[in-house]
């Protein structure tokens, strides 16, 4: 499923105009990036936790050549299914 299934799906189960359905999901994404950014945890009952996490400097090699090379310090976005998402999926 992608954004424009989402949008649809989203647009039918609220009998509203898929527009609007877009619309909605992108406040809903931009409020989520927008925690994360300042280094909020995101935590929606029953569904999963998004928070950052700081992935560390390590050196790497190059697949084309064998070089090393070194890959700078990062932030990156996990999620951690709830409880309720991991029930759904096991039954």
């Amino acid at each position: 499923m992608n954004k424009a299934d989402l949008t649809e799906a989203l647009a039918s189960r609220a009998s509203i105009p898929k527009v609007r359905a877009a619309n909605y999901i992108n406040i809903i994404m931009g409020t989520i990036q927008d925690a994360l950014v300042t280094g909020e945890k995101v935590t929606i009952s029953d569904f999963g936790t998004f928070t950052v996490s700081q992935r560390r400097e390590f050196v790497g090699h190059n697949p084309k050549n064998g070089s090393e090379i070194r890959v700078p310090a990062r932030k990156i976005p996990v999620f951690r299914a709830g409880k309720g998402l991991k029930e759904s999926l096991n039954t």
